[in-house]
């Protein structure tokens, strides 16, 4: 499929429109990445912000040779500014070759050069939030010398107004980390301020496409998920008939993994030529993709049964486990009674059917062991 998909693109486009078209995709991609990292910095999710940045500086670097955005090293700059002050209160962590150097210190060069996209206002406030944290901090963690090392650096370093000198000496003098400066311009006063920036810089110089493209496709998902279970809740009151008899057929008509599918084709439907041709190479491509991720014994055990036509009520029944019954009580817990697709997607049932799982979880409502 891959082979016929890289066809398909070189029948309709030449190589200088597709490494245009591979440019726009990856500039997508940083400005959702760069969303990513400022949503966990805002979370305080140090963790996911490492991984995440890691990502993102691979696709920058990579681009930013050929890029038409002039805004991504402007957000890779950013990204580092907020990986130093994310570690800001860890004395153990270095981003310099110089050891005494620590991750606020770090950050204030990188600040003042990120100017020209910060308000006046703001910028000033942050800096002088940095300057007295980068003391602060070292006082508060008992590191007398490396406080007076610090002050000394700022004053070589940067543009530190006198009187605010004068307070960093006395408070490094008296190792004071309850002095009123330091309770006036705090280390969450910084990590607001910055969050301020964020915001303002997001909304003017990022774009949020595949955000938005992604929310289409979720919202169609749970819209059609509504649809499926309302449709199987009446099912369960009308009598049965032959084709009520034939439950994977039914089930597969919303699989999962078509709707991830349907509001993909419906956001080019407005194109009238589509270099991808998503009608053609592209689904084979996506189902592909999808029995990846999940189990193939579970998407492979609905094609055999579809392919055979051979019913659950023709099939030998097998005795339900402890085991199997906690992870139906979790899926129901989780999804909601009727989610019976989405449990499957995210638990291990051995074959198991959506519908044996609609009469399981009826026989433990029945026995009051739901």
């Amino acid at each position: 499929m891959e082979g016929t998909s890289n066809e398909v693109i070189s029948s309709t486009t030449d190589k200088t429109n597709l490494t245009e078209v591979e440019g726009v995709v990856q500039s997508w991609m940083i400005d959702y990445y760069f969303a990513s990292l400022c949503r966990l910095f805002r979370d305080r999710s140090a963790l996911e912000f490492r991984k995440i940045l890691k990502l993102f500086e691979s696709i920058v670097d990579d681009l930013e040779p050929c890029s038409h955005r002039s805004d991504h090293p402007t957000q890779r700059t950013i990204c580092c500014f907020l990986a130093r002050v994310m570690d800001g209160e860890n004395l153990g962590v270095r981003y310099d070759h110089v050891s005494r150097i620590t991750p606020l210190m770090s950050a204030l060069p990188i600040w003042e050069s990120l100017k020209e996209v910060s308000d006046s206002d703001l910028h000033a406030k942050i800096k002088t939030l940095l300057i007295v944290q980068s003391v602060a901090v070292c006082v508060k963690n008992g590191k007398s010398q490396l406080a007076k090392e610090t002050l000394q650096w700022l004053e070589k370093e940067t543009e530190l107004p006198a009187k605010l000198q004068g307070k960093l000496t006395t408070i490094v003098s008296k190792k004071d980390a309850y002095d009123q400066l330091l309770m006036n311009f705090t280390f969450n006063q910084l990590l607001e301020n910055i969050d301020t920036f964020l915001d303002t810089f997001s909304q003017e110089c990022s774009s949020v496409f595949l955000l938005e493209a992604a929310l289409k496709v979720v919202q169609a998902r749970h819209e059609r998920s509504e649809k499926t279970s309302s449709e199987q809740n009446g099912s369960e009151k009308t009598p049965s008939s032959p084709d009520s008899n034939r439950p994977e057929e039914n089930e597969e008509q919303v699989d999962p993994l078509v709707l991830n599918i349907r509001p993909k084709r419906k956001l080019l439907s407005k194109q009238t030529h589509d270099l991808w041709k998503p009608e053609s190479a592209k689904k084979g491509q996506t189902l592909r993709k999808r029995t990846s991720i999940y189990k193939v014994s579970r998407r492979s055990s609905i094609s055999s049964d579809l392919q055979s036509n051979v019913t659950v009520t023709s099939q030998p029944r097998r005795k339900w486990t402890e085991k199997e019954d906690r992870k139906l009580k979790a899926g129901v817990r989780k999804y909601g009674e009727g989610k019976w697709r989405m449990i499957l997607n995210d638990f291990d049932f051995d074959n198991r059917t959506g519908v044996n799982l609609k009469d399981r979880w009826r026989i433990l409502k029945k026995t009051g062991d739901c």
